[in-house]
């Protein structure tokens, strides 16, 4: 009998549908715990079919392989958060199988098998193909444009991870390489994850509504940035993996759509200028940021000082209104 499991604390009995520890759920399981929403979750949590490196790692361990034994036999083990899953009646503990703790398996096969151990990265949401080098360090192929941005994000003082070129990484090429901001004290739970979203129906005064002026710059930088692929994926919270607590907005990351936008007038400047319009507070947040990426000391794009000139010039004629 299979249960999901936080850490060492028993959550969820997969087949019987018991909640056993409600703090701990996945968000999205709050609302409705049952196998269903399990299975959804478990699903967004999975590493896409378009992330090569994971698929290839999946294929040489268990070729086209069943998910539910892919999960089972890795216990779903990930390096976003502290979730597992195992039989009711086994006695491992997380400190001994989780890729926080332990070495990962990377591929090496015994005698032509998986000879166990976590495969964090079957457990890397998106579509970018991505894997983790360690406990520390998640490697995605391309997405140079996210180092030059994450930079900028530092610089003004935004909550956001650090990438760093991956020159260093001889087997891989052209890529970044994105620290960890996930422990086993404070874990990620995604957006699409958290069920306070509707997917493709969330809106901007959502995003406000959730996570406030933290969520109002992620709006500015994403305008500013013309980063036009800001899903449910690439954005959410921090939880206490011990209390199940929200703490608040997880550091920023993901801009590898950076430039989907390059003018000067777009509905990402529009949107910006118009929630500065409407919120004093939130004025004065972006007022400040972007008057620091426009002044002559601040180095970056041009087409990132143009976007953000442009946004205080909506922002000036809409209070004309």
């Amino acid at each position: 009998m299979f249960v999901l499991m936080c850490k060492d604390n028993a959550v969820y009995n997969i087949e019987t549908e018991h909640v056993l520890n409600h703090n701990l759920l996945p968000g999205s399981m709050r609302k409705i715990p049952d196998n269903y929403s399990f299975k959804n979750w478990l699903k967004k949590r999975y590493s896409s079919g378009t992330n090569t490196l994971a698929r290839q790692l999946r294929g040489i361990t268990f070729g086209q392989g069943n998910r539910v034994v892919i999960d089972k036999t890795t216990h779903a083990l990930s390096l976003s958060d502290c979730y597992w899953i195992k039989d009711i009646d086994d006695t491992i503990k997380f400190k001994t199988i989780s890729p926080y703790y332990t070495d990962f398996w990377k591929g090496e096969l015994l005698d032509g098998k998986y000879d166990g151990g976590a495969i964090p990265t079957l457990y890397v949401p998106g579509y970018i193909s991505k894997a983790w080098l360690s406990t520390e360090y998640l490697y995605k192929t391309g997405c140079e444009i996210e180092i030059e941005c994450a930079d900028i994000c530092l610089k003004l003082g935004l909550n956001c991870v650090s990438v760093y070129n991956c020159a260093s990484v001889k087997e891989y090429d052209k890529g970044i390489i994105v620290k960890n901001f996930t422990s086993p004290q404070f874990m990620l739970e995604q957006a699409d994850m958290s069920g306070n979203f509707e997917e493709d129906y969330y809106t901007n005064g959502d995003i406000l509504r959730e996570f406030g002026k933290d969520g109002f710059r992620m709006i500015l930088i994403d305008a500013v940035f013309g980063n036009g692929d800001r899903h449910l994926g690439n954005f959410g919270y921090i939880r206490n993996a011990d209390t199940g607590d929200y703490t608040g907005m997880a550091p920023l990351y993901d801009f590898d759509h950076a430039l989907d936008a390059c003018g000067t007038d777009d509905i990402l400047i529009g949107d910006a200028a118009k929630i500065m319009r409407e919120n004093a507070d939130y004025a004065v947040i972006g007022l400040g940021l972007l008057k620091e990426i426009t002044s002559d000391d601040f180095i970056c794009r041009t087409v990132f000082k143009e976007r953000s000139k442009a946004i205080i010039q909506k922002y000036d004629k809409l209070k004309e209104i």
